[in-house]
């Protein structure tokens, strides 16, 4: 699962190799051109050579390596339990959020995932709905800085949640 500078070795001894990716970490903000990004791109490059199969978590990550690598990937995305509807209780105390009040993004709080878009066209939307960021960061503090200073009055950051506020945010949040 993810860099698989290593594959290489099990097959030499001939054993099949399958690589899960996540997405296309070399390229990731937290990493900029440092020796991370190096190493991981490479790793990804031993993948496309050594692996007998590789599996990935999005379509636009089984685009990139057909476009770049000409290499066929099996395309498996996150599952999600379906979850119990949950009353707005916990997030009511906290946050003042009640069903259908906000919009709610939950995610790492990183540069790739758009969310600079995301912050920059809410504060054009007239609504009185609030958008709801929760997620935790990864090595990603100034970024997440620049967002709250240029979000508008209008945007909660919740940082990393689970349990019953995660659930209570899942069952409340609006569907547009």
């Amino acid at each position: 699962e993810g860099p698989a500078f290593w594959c290489a070795i099990p097959k030499f001894f001939g054993k099949r190799v399958l690589v899960t990716i996540h997405g296309i970490d070399w390229a990731r903000a937290k990493w900029s051109n440092s020796f991370g990004s190096k190493y991981i791109k490479k790793a990804e490059q031993k993948a496309v050579k050594h692996a007998d199969a590789i599996i990935v978590l999005s379509e636009n990550v089984q685009d990139y390596f057909k476009e770049k690598y000409n290499r066929e990937t099996v395309f498996i995305p996150n599952g999600v339990n379906r979850p119990h509807l949950d009353e707005s209780n916990e997030i009511t105390k906290r946050w003042g959020l009640k069903k259908d009040s906000y919009v709610l993004f939950l995610g790492r709080i990183v540069p790739e995932k758009g969310l600079k878009y995301l912050v920059d066209a809410w504060k054009d939307i007239k609504t009185d709905k609030k958008l709801v960021i929760a997620g935790g960061t990864s090595d990603t503090d100034d970024f997440v800085t620049y967002l709250k200073k240029n979000c508008g009055d209008n945007v909660i950051f919740t940082n990393f949640v689970q349990g019953q506020t995660l659930r209570e945010l899942y069952s409340n949040a609006y569907i547009y």
